[in-house]
């Protein structure tokens, strides 16, 4: 049996190749050959971009924010090629690139499978208001699977509902990772859609670390990756927490001069997909707002503070999986102490609450896969 894989493969995101390789390797695992559709549009072509985004905030005349952008270009080239390097080692692509809809429907006759998921892929803003990531490429409905697709969106706007609507009604085996996703589908087009774990889940600690070199560090820092400004600050100030024999090691979109500068600060921007498992095995603390940030550090046994945004179609991601593993308790609040952050997690009785899940979520990859 052939199946094929259509997610994003090729982007310079941590929980992207993170996803990407659980994926595939969740759906080889089962027996059968497993190649990741190379597929890739305008819009995911320059999504990491730095001069693409340079040039679009200075035709808006945002000056400041045009220079970070050509600044930036500096370390998403080095993160880019080592992005590269981890997806060449790791992944099976097709030999072709397709770019469009049109063009993949010729894989409509050399796989028996066609399965979607996970990350963002149905989040329009992500995708390009791409519906090749709902499947429509497939002319059969009976070969198409979502497993863990995420739209990461609280609603879909009025001009897209039809088309999500008459593809999700398409997808035979739909699943989703979020509790509001299968709500939001269920109001879409009526199903009851699975809810199912991120495929980083479907691999064990031993595989994760089988990637790295996993060099035994002393735990002399603390691994900060943000998506906002001052949420490092915010958990200081909240928590008090004593930083004075530590380091913080930051991945952030909102790096200052200082980062830069600091002897406690080591700037991580740039570093590959198994430096980044490498780092989280090793921290002392993980404070992140990452999805995958959080759920490697559940899966690696590593001390964690989440940190949420507001936004509740993303911050869903976090809230679900806290809940399904009772640890509600490391979200960050105006009322955690420094105490509450070294409280100890028991991660054997995490490993016993969401193991269920885990189960689940592979009876239902084998079930749609092997039917």
């Amino acid at each position: 049996m052939r199946v094929a894989l259509i997610t994003f493969h090729n982007a310079l995101n941590y929980g992207a190749a993170l996803q990407a390789y659980a994926s595939q390797q969740a759906i080889k695992a089962l027996g059968v050959d497993c190649e990741i559709i190379d597929y890739v549009n305008e819009h995911r072509k320059n999504a990491y971009s730095m001069m693409n985004h340079a040039m679009e905030e200075l035709k808006k005349k945002r000056i400041a924010s045009s220079a970070k952008y050509f600044l930036g270009g500096v370390f998403m080239s080095t993160r880019r090629r080592r992005f590269l390097n981890f997806y060449r080692n790791n992944l099976v692509c097709t030999k072709q690139q397709f770019t469009s809809s049109q063009e993949a429907k010729i894989l409509n006759n050399e796989f028996d499978k066609f399965v979607v998921g996970s990350d963002q892929v149905w989040n329009y803003n992500h995708n390009g208001n791409d519906f090749a990531y709902l499947l429509d490429f497939v002319e059969d409905n009976d070969k198409k699977i979502s497993y863990a697709s995420s739209f990461g969106l609280a609603d879909i706007p009025e001009d897209l509902k039809g088309k999500y609507i008459e593809n999700l009604r398409n997808i035979r085996y739909l699943s989703t990772r979020e509790r509001y996703g299968v709500e939001l589908i269920k109001r879409l087009v009526g199903r009851e859609a699975k809810l199912v774990l991120d495929p980083v889940f479907l691999l064990n600690k031993d595989q994760w670390l089988s990637l790295c070199k996993n060099r035994e560090k002393k735990r002399s820092y603390v691994f900060s990756y943000t998506n906002r400004p001052e949420q490092w600050e915010d958990f200081l100030k909240k928590t008090n927490f004593p930083m004075e024999n530590l380091k913080v090691y930051k991945i952030s979109r909102h790096l200052t001069i200082k980062d830069f500068l600091s002897p406690k600060v080591k700037v991580k921007y740039s570093i590959s997909p198994n430096e980044f498992i490498e780092t989280i095995a090793n921290a002392k603390l993980v404070v992140s707002a990452s999805f995958h940030c959080i759920a490697m550090s559940i899966i690696l046994n590593v001390p964690f503070v989440a940190i949420l945004t507001g936004d509740k179609g993303k911050d869903e991601r976090i809230l679900n999986l806290l809940r399904i593993t009772g640890l509600e308790d490391r979200i960050l609040n105006d009322h955690m102490t420094c105490k509450d952050v070294h409280k100890n997690i028991d991660f054997k009785l995490v490993e016993s609450r969401i193991s269920k899940y885990i189960d689940d979520s592979l009876d239902f990859l084998k079930t749609s896969i092997l039917s």
